[in-house]
């Protein structure tokens, strides 16, 4: 169980970068959270396959929907990451485990101690992008701090003057 005490005792997470496009990531789940991990995945190129008996109707339609429930052989050593985004906590721990087991990095949507990363608040413009995280102890925090971010950081894209790719 987390608690302030040892968040602030530890080191911080290291903010890792990963290309993921063309990469298949596989997400357990098509409510809320699942919609959302899923438009900042395919915002990062990657191709997504979404596994889940029932979708919002604003789930992004760019993902490859299965409609039906999540078996455990739907976790195969193709995914480049997995989320798991269901309502189960059961369903949950299980694709932790699977996931684990196979090597994948797994991001568990209502289990901190499960994930081997976080889904930080990403900013970008163009291809100069920064994230916030706040490794799931704070939602709220992590919002403050990347609106406050997103308000200058096109400008400071354009002031450093990057070069066009």
């Amino acid at each position: 169980m987390f608690s302030m005490n040892n968040i602030i005792s530890r080191p911080p997470y290291f903010p890792m970068m990963i290309d993921l496009l063309g990469k298949t990531v596989l997400v357990v789940g098509g409510g809320n959270v699942a919609a959302r991990r899923t438009e900042t995945l395919l915002r990062c190129g990657a191709v997504v396959r979404a596994v889940s008996p029932f979708f919002r109707s604003d789930f992004p339609q760019a993902a490859e929907r299965i409609v039906r429930p999540f078996m455990p052989e739907d976790i195969t050593s193709d995914y480049a990451l997995v989320i798991a985004a269901t309502d189960s906590r059961n369903t949950n721990t299980l694709i932790h485990s699977l996931a684990k087991s196979l090597g994948i990095p797994v991001n568990v949507c209502d289990s901190q101690e499960e994930c081997d990363f976080f889904f930080p608040s990403l900013i970008n413009h163009e291809y100069a992008a920064v994230s916030v995280c706040t490794a799931g102890i704070s939602a709220r925090l992590t919002k403050r701090l990347s609106d406050k971010l997103r308000r200058v950081w096109t400008s400071w894209v354009i002031e450093a003057k990057l070069p066009v790719l």
